[in-house]
C-alpha cells in the first residue's frame, strides 16, 4: 500500500478547508485503487494535512493529475496554501487487538449493503 500526504495551511479557518476535502470524498472513492483517507487539522496553528491510501504505487500515480486538480481548486477558492506533498510506501498498518481499523469496517458496511461511512 502507498499513501500521498499533503500538508495545507489554512489561510482563513480549516472548517472551509475540511468541506473541500469531504466535498471530493464521493469522487475520490471511485477512483480505482483507493483505499481510505484521513484528513487531520489543528484549528490553533491552522494546519491541515490528508493522508490518502492507495493499493499500489501504480494506482496513487495514475490519481496524481486528478488529486493537483483537488489542490488547486483549494488553494483557488481561497481556502489553503499547499505546504508540501509527499509519497510514502506504507511499511507497516497497526490497530489495538480489539479494534478494527476503520477501512476495514467501511468495507464490511459496503459488505452488508450499508452506506459508506465515509460518505
Amino acid at each position: 500500500m502507498f499513501a500521498r500526504v499533503t500538508r495545507y495551511h489554512a489561510d482563513e479557518d480549516t472548517d472551509k478547508l475540511l468541506e473541500g476535502f469531504q466535498s471530493t470524498l464521493g469522487s475520490l472513492q471511485l477512483v480505482d485503487g483507493f483505499s481510505h483517507g484521513y484528513f487531520m487539522v489543528e484549528p490553533s496553528t491552522k494546519e491541515a494535512m490528508s493522508i490518502t491510501v492507495w493499493d499500489s504505487e501504480a494506482a496513487m500515480k495514475a490519481s496524481t493529475e486528478s488529486a493537483e486538480e483537488r489542490r488547486q481548486q483549494r488553494t483557488e477558492s481561497g481556502a489553503a496554501s499547499v505546504v508540501s506533498v509527499d509519497s510514502y510506501e506504507i511499511g507497516l498498518i497497526a490497530a489495538a487487538a480489539n479494534v478494527e481499523p476503520a477501512h476495514r469496517r467501511v468495507e464490511s458496511l459496503e459488505e452488508q449493503g450499508e452506506e459508506s461511512a465515509l460518505a
